[in-house]
């Protein structure tokens, strides 16, 4: 079935709730008015958009149809049990940047500062709806972990996607455990990091690389040799869409965030300790070795964006007004 293009004609007034457009999401399509050769006045999931059909249609058809964003444009295609197929030019969309992003805070009336900011991209990753209520108890809590306001708006926005509420004692030692503060050992075994893991969205492994029983060099010397963590998003259905990890080792940090589609990995984003002319010939180094993976795109980013959830990379997207 071919994908109907939207192009939005007009802007909606601000909400106090947000709906992003996100991969695979569904949204009710209604025409309002037959232009002509073609061409439709319509509504996608409540904004006003000109849409071209390759099959006759009259004002008040409705229908679902499903939400596929490819290279910064929006794709949207009706369901098989609508009946209905389209063809239609294509419309580029572009993606919001975060000043964009900003002005969106504030059209749902929060202070577009760092830590809403942080948790709206949060909720983008997660696919949540974009609750302005919701953002402001995320922000209040956040801002009780002095000096880790940023890193707790990120957990109690993942919490939050669980359905998991953890005391407050129980988030700063999940908090010290990710931040790689925790020693390894007993505390790697933390109680909430168990309750966390059960349920789907983001997993956190805490890992040790140490020396082998016996290679320790010496009686005073630690086995630890690094340390790190890795996280995982699994959908509802079981499936993985990210990896991120860290490595801490030699007071060196590396990082690396996957993104995954359809079992397979399609792009590394990283960042590590190596000098700015050598970057290119250590990306092209690195893709050779991961050839058999299926050859993903690989991106030297700034740690900033890497770090945790790696929400710090993710885009909003627009059709003129905001659907």
């Amino acid at each position: 079935m071919n994908p109907l293009y939207v192009n939005a004609r007009s802007q909606i007034k601000a909400s106090q709730n947000v709906k992003v457009l996100q991969q695979g999401s569904s949204v009710l399509v209604r025409v309002i008015a037959d232009k002509g050769g073609g061409q439709y006045e319509g509504s996608v999931a409540g904004v006003r958009v000109n849409l071209r059909s390759k099959n006759p249609l009259k004002p008040g058809d409705t229908f679902t149809a499903t939400v596929n964003l490819n290279n910064e444009k929006i794709e949207i295609t009706p369901k098989a049990e609508s009946g209905i197929s389209f063809l239609a030019d294509k419309v580029f969309v572009e993606a919001q940047g975060q000043s964009q992003l900003q002005n969106l805070l504030a059209e749902i009336g929060l202070p577009p500062d760092e830590i809403n900011s942080h948790i709206a991209l949060q909720m983008k990753q997660l696919g949540m709806k974009l609750d302005a209520e919701a953002i402001r108890k995320l922000h209040a809590l956040s801002i009780r972990f002095a000096g880790k306001e940023k890193k707790a708006a990120e957990l109690l926005t993942i919490l939050k996607d669980k359905g998991i509420e953890l005391s407050q004692t129980q988030l700063l030692e999940l908090l010290n455990l990710l931040e790689k503060e925790a020693d390894g050992g007993e505390e790697a075994e933390s109680p909430a990091l168990k309750i966390i893991n059960h349920k789907s969205g983001w997993i956190f492994l805490p890992y040790e690389i140490v020396n082998a029983p016996g290679n320790t060099p010496s009686e005073n010397e630690s086995s630890l040799l690094g340390r790190g963590i890795i996280r995982l998003l699994i959908g509802d259905d079981k499936k993985l869409s990210k990896l991120n990890f860290n490595l801490l080792i030699n007071n060196n940090e590396y990082l690396f965030n996957l993104d995954f589609e359809n079992k397979k990995c399609k792009k590394i984003r990283c960042n590590f300790p190596v000098k700015e002319s050598e970057v290119e010939k250590t990306l092209e180094a690195l893709g050779k070795k991961l050839l058999g993976c299926g050859a993903p795109q690989i991106i030297f980013a700034e740690k900033s964006e890497l770090e945790g959830s790696g929400c710090e990379s993710e885009e909003f997207f627009e059709v003129g007004g905001r659907v």
